[in-house]
């Protein structure tokens, strides 16, 4: 009983190692963001000039470059 327990254990452990190995991995990471917003793609959603600048502007409350300070 104590050998079936003691590799059932081992066998725990070893899933939980894979998967927080490849939970931690850079590569499963890579891929996931959005795709910057070009002319091309804000002319096929609709957004006009003025809405695409709008999306762009950055206040400098929401950058974490302070060039200043």
């Amino acid at each position: 009983m104590q050998l079936i327990h003691s590799n059932a254990l081992l066998r725990a452990l070893n899933t939980c190692a894979k998967i927080f190995r490849h939970a931690s991995s850079k590569e499963a990471i890579e891929g996931t963001a959005l795709p910057p917003l070009t002319a091309h793609i804000a002319r096929d959603i609709g957004l006009s000039p003025s809405e695409l600048e709008q999306m762009r502007h950055r206040w400098p409350s929401q950058s974490t470059r302070h060039p200043y300070l």
